[in-house]
This record gives structure tokens, C-alpha cells and sequence, in this order.
């Protein structure tokens, strides 16, 4: 099972030179299920889902925006609502029948407003998942506005600290990676941003994790790469100011 995470970044006066390199790059890593966050609105995700010939999604803007999340699948999703203010600001939340195995998939995007608004939503999110025991694995990612090992929001989640007397334990799938989602370096669209880029470090924002299923064996992870973050011949910019990440799983 290949899922994947990629933040397409709404930014209106860019969006319709890197719309189709975005549906491109989703093409051609042909995931199952991506996770997509800062959907423009749902009318740009319906057009994507036409041209990357994938039937199944849910959709969920914003509070009093147009702009939101979305999860792309090829199997039928079923999406799981709640009447949480705090939830409905930052994840969405579907379940999946995969090969006879219902699998849980959360996607996030954490405020960058605030550390301490990221741990109430985190917090928020984890108990929502927690209702769930219908799920035989879970996963959770998204755009996370934080950095792993360093962040409050990441220490929680991989079990290194509690919040609020809550803990948790989920395993980065991504901990092998050593490369940035969020290049201040290489990613054009990120130079000069706010006059701050010359002393800042790439970080890796974007993240997928697997929940501990202990005693349960633990599906195998077989490839992690990150996608939309190189340019080729045919294209001039990126498709995104973030890169995606994708991880192909065997249940």
C-alpha cells in the first residue's frame, strides 16, 4: 500500500503554473491514498481528481474558508466526522477497506501560528483517533509546522514526552529520511520569504506515522521517498514550496 502526504500550497498568484506539475507529480508516484493539504477549494480538487484518475476522496474545508483538506484514495473511503471546533481548524479523518484490513488515515495541518496551539490540536487529534477501535492499523500525517526531535508536537507522538498528562506512541516512518520537506535552500519559492531565509535551515514538516499495533505485527515498510522536489526539463519551478513525502507499505 503506497500513502502519501503533500502539501500543494494555496497560493493564488502561483496556482495555475504549478497546478498541472502538481497533478503530474501525483500522477507519477501513483500512490493508493495521498493525503492532500491547502487545497484551494473543492472545485480545484474535483479537476485533480479527473485528471489522476482516483474515484474515491473526502473533502473538508475550513472553518469560513473555501481553502482544506483533502485524502485521495482508490479504495472506498468512509469519512469520520466530529463536532470539534479545534479538530475541524487542522485534520480531517477517513477509514479504508484495504485487502480485508480497515486501516485509519488522519491528515493534519498544524497551525504555525503557535507551539502551544499545535499541542492542544495534536492533543485534540490523538483522542479523536483513540475513540476509533474499529481499525485494524492507523496512520497519521500531514503538514505538522514542526521539526522532528526538537518539537514539543513530535516528542509527544513518538513517545518521548506526554501533553496535557496524555501520552501516546506512534513510530515516524520517516526517521530515515535526511532530507528536508521545507527547503530553504534549494526551493526557489521559498527565497526571501518574510527576509528571514538566511538564517533559517531546512526542516522536515511533513510527516508520516504508523500507530504502535504491539502485540499485532507491524505492516513492513519497503520504500520512503520524498516526490515534487526536483525540477526537470520540462518544467521551470517546483510544483510546491513543500515537497511531499510517499511510503510504500506491506500489510
Amino acid at each position: 500500500m503506497k500513502v502519501a502526504t503533500f502539501n500543494v500550497w494555496n497560493h493564488s498568484k502561483t496556482w495555475t503554473i504549478r497546478k498541472q506539475l502538481i497533478i503530474e507529480e501525483i500522477s507519477r508516484i501513483d500512490s493508493d491514498i495521498i493525503a492532500l493539504q491547502e487545497v484551494p477549494n473543492l472545485q480545484e480538487l474535483e479537476f485533480i481528481l479527473k485528471q489522476v484518475e482516483m474515484d474515491h476522496y473526502s473533502f473538508k474545508h475550513y472553518p469560513g474558508d473555501e481553502e482544506g483538506l483533502a485524502i485521495l484514495s482508490k479504495f472506498p473511503v468512509e469519512a469520520v466526522r466530529v463536532p470539534n471546533d479545534t479538530i475541524n481548524n487542522c485534520a480531517i479523518r477517513i477509514t479504508a477497506n484495504i485487502k480485508g484490513l480497515t486501516v485509519g488515515i488522519t491528515n493534519v495541518h498544524l497551525t504555525w501560528r503557535s507551539a502551544y496551539e499545535r499541542e492542544k490540536e495534536i492533543v485534540e487529534v490523538i483522542k479523536w483517533i483513540s475513540e476509533s477501535n474499529h481499525t485494524d492499523f492507523e496512520l497519521l500525517c500531514g503538514d505538522f509546522n514542526s521539526a522532528p526531535h526538537f518539537s514539543s508536537v513530535y516528542n509527544f507522538l513518538v513517545g518521548e514526552r506526554s501533553i496535557k498528562s496524555f501520552d501516546t506512541s506512534w513510530i515516524d516512518l520517516g526517521q530515515s529520511l535526511h532530507e528536508p520537506t521545507l527547503d530553504f535552500v534549494k526551493n526557489r519559492w521559498l527565497h526571501n520569504r518574510d527576509g528571514l531565509n538566511s538564517i533559517r535551515v531546512p526542516v522536515r514538516y511533513d510527516w508520516i506515522l504508523l500507530k504502535s499495533c504491539y502485540p499485532k505485527q507491524e505492516p513492513s515498510l519497503t520504500n520512503i521517498e520524498l516526490f515534487a522536489n526536483k525540477i526537470t526539463s520540462s518544467q521551470e519551478v517546483l510544483p510546491s514550496d513543500h515537497y511531499g513525502v510517499l511510503v510504500d507499505l506491506s500489510l
